[in-house]
């Protein structure tokens, strides 16, 4: 088994313009790249950024996402266990009744696309399930994650603190 380190370094979160301090209008982009396909799992790098009213950067996390299978051609059909379509969603927080902390909103064909802990594809049926790192296991060509709960716990902190006007992500190819 091959151990990835974080392709950004563990970027640490670092001070721009008004010394990283949240406002009411900030609001977060994370563009994600699937980086790996495995015979059951997907594994992609993101990049969160908070921006300011402005524009102006104010800070930044990064980290590993872990999908089911990427299928272009099922990623709208619900409930298939495969990875969401690439594309352009808002992250929005749970609704009553719903179990998880954030979700996916408004990706074709998929309903309760959420981010939560998990560790290998097993544990996801569409969802984006933060990590630290991914180990590949050559014999099966599949990955599972690592420091998944702290992973986690370090992106719903970052939302809390920077997502006050709203969260997109952007999922690449």
């Amino acid at each position: 088994m091959r151990n990835y380190p974080s392709i950004f370094e563990r970027a640490k979160a670092y001070e721009d313009g008004n010394n990283g301090v949240a406002t009411p209008s900030t609001h977060i982009v994370i563009n994600t790249n699937r980086l790996w396909y495995g015979e059951n799992s997907t594994a992609s790098a993101f990049l969160a950024t908070a921006y300011d009213e402005q524009g102006k950067r104010v800070n930044s996390m990064s980290g590993y996402f872990l999908e089911p299978k990427t299928d272009y051609e099922r990623a709208k059909i619900e409930g298939d266990d495969k990875a969401i379509m690439y594309g352009s969603y808002n992250i929005v927080p749970k609704k009553k009744g719903q179990r998880f902390e954030w979700y996916v909103d408004n990706v074709p064909g998929r309903t309760g696309i959420a981010i939560h802990g998990g560790v290998d594809s097993t544990d996801t049926s569409g969802c984006l399930l933060p990590a630290e790192k991914f180990i590949h296991d050559s014999n099966s060509d599949n990955y599972t994650t690592t420091g998944t709960q702290k992973k986690k716990k370090e992106l719903f902190e970052f939302f809390n603190t920077y997502g006050k006007n709203g969260i997109k992500i952007n999922i690449g190819l």
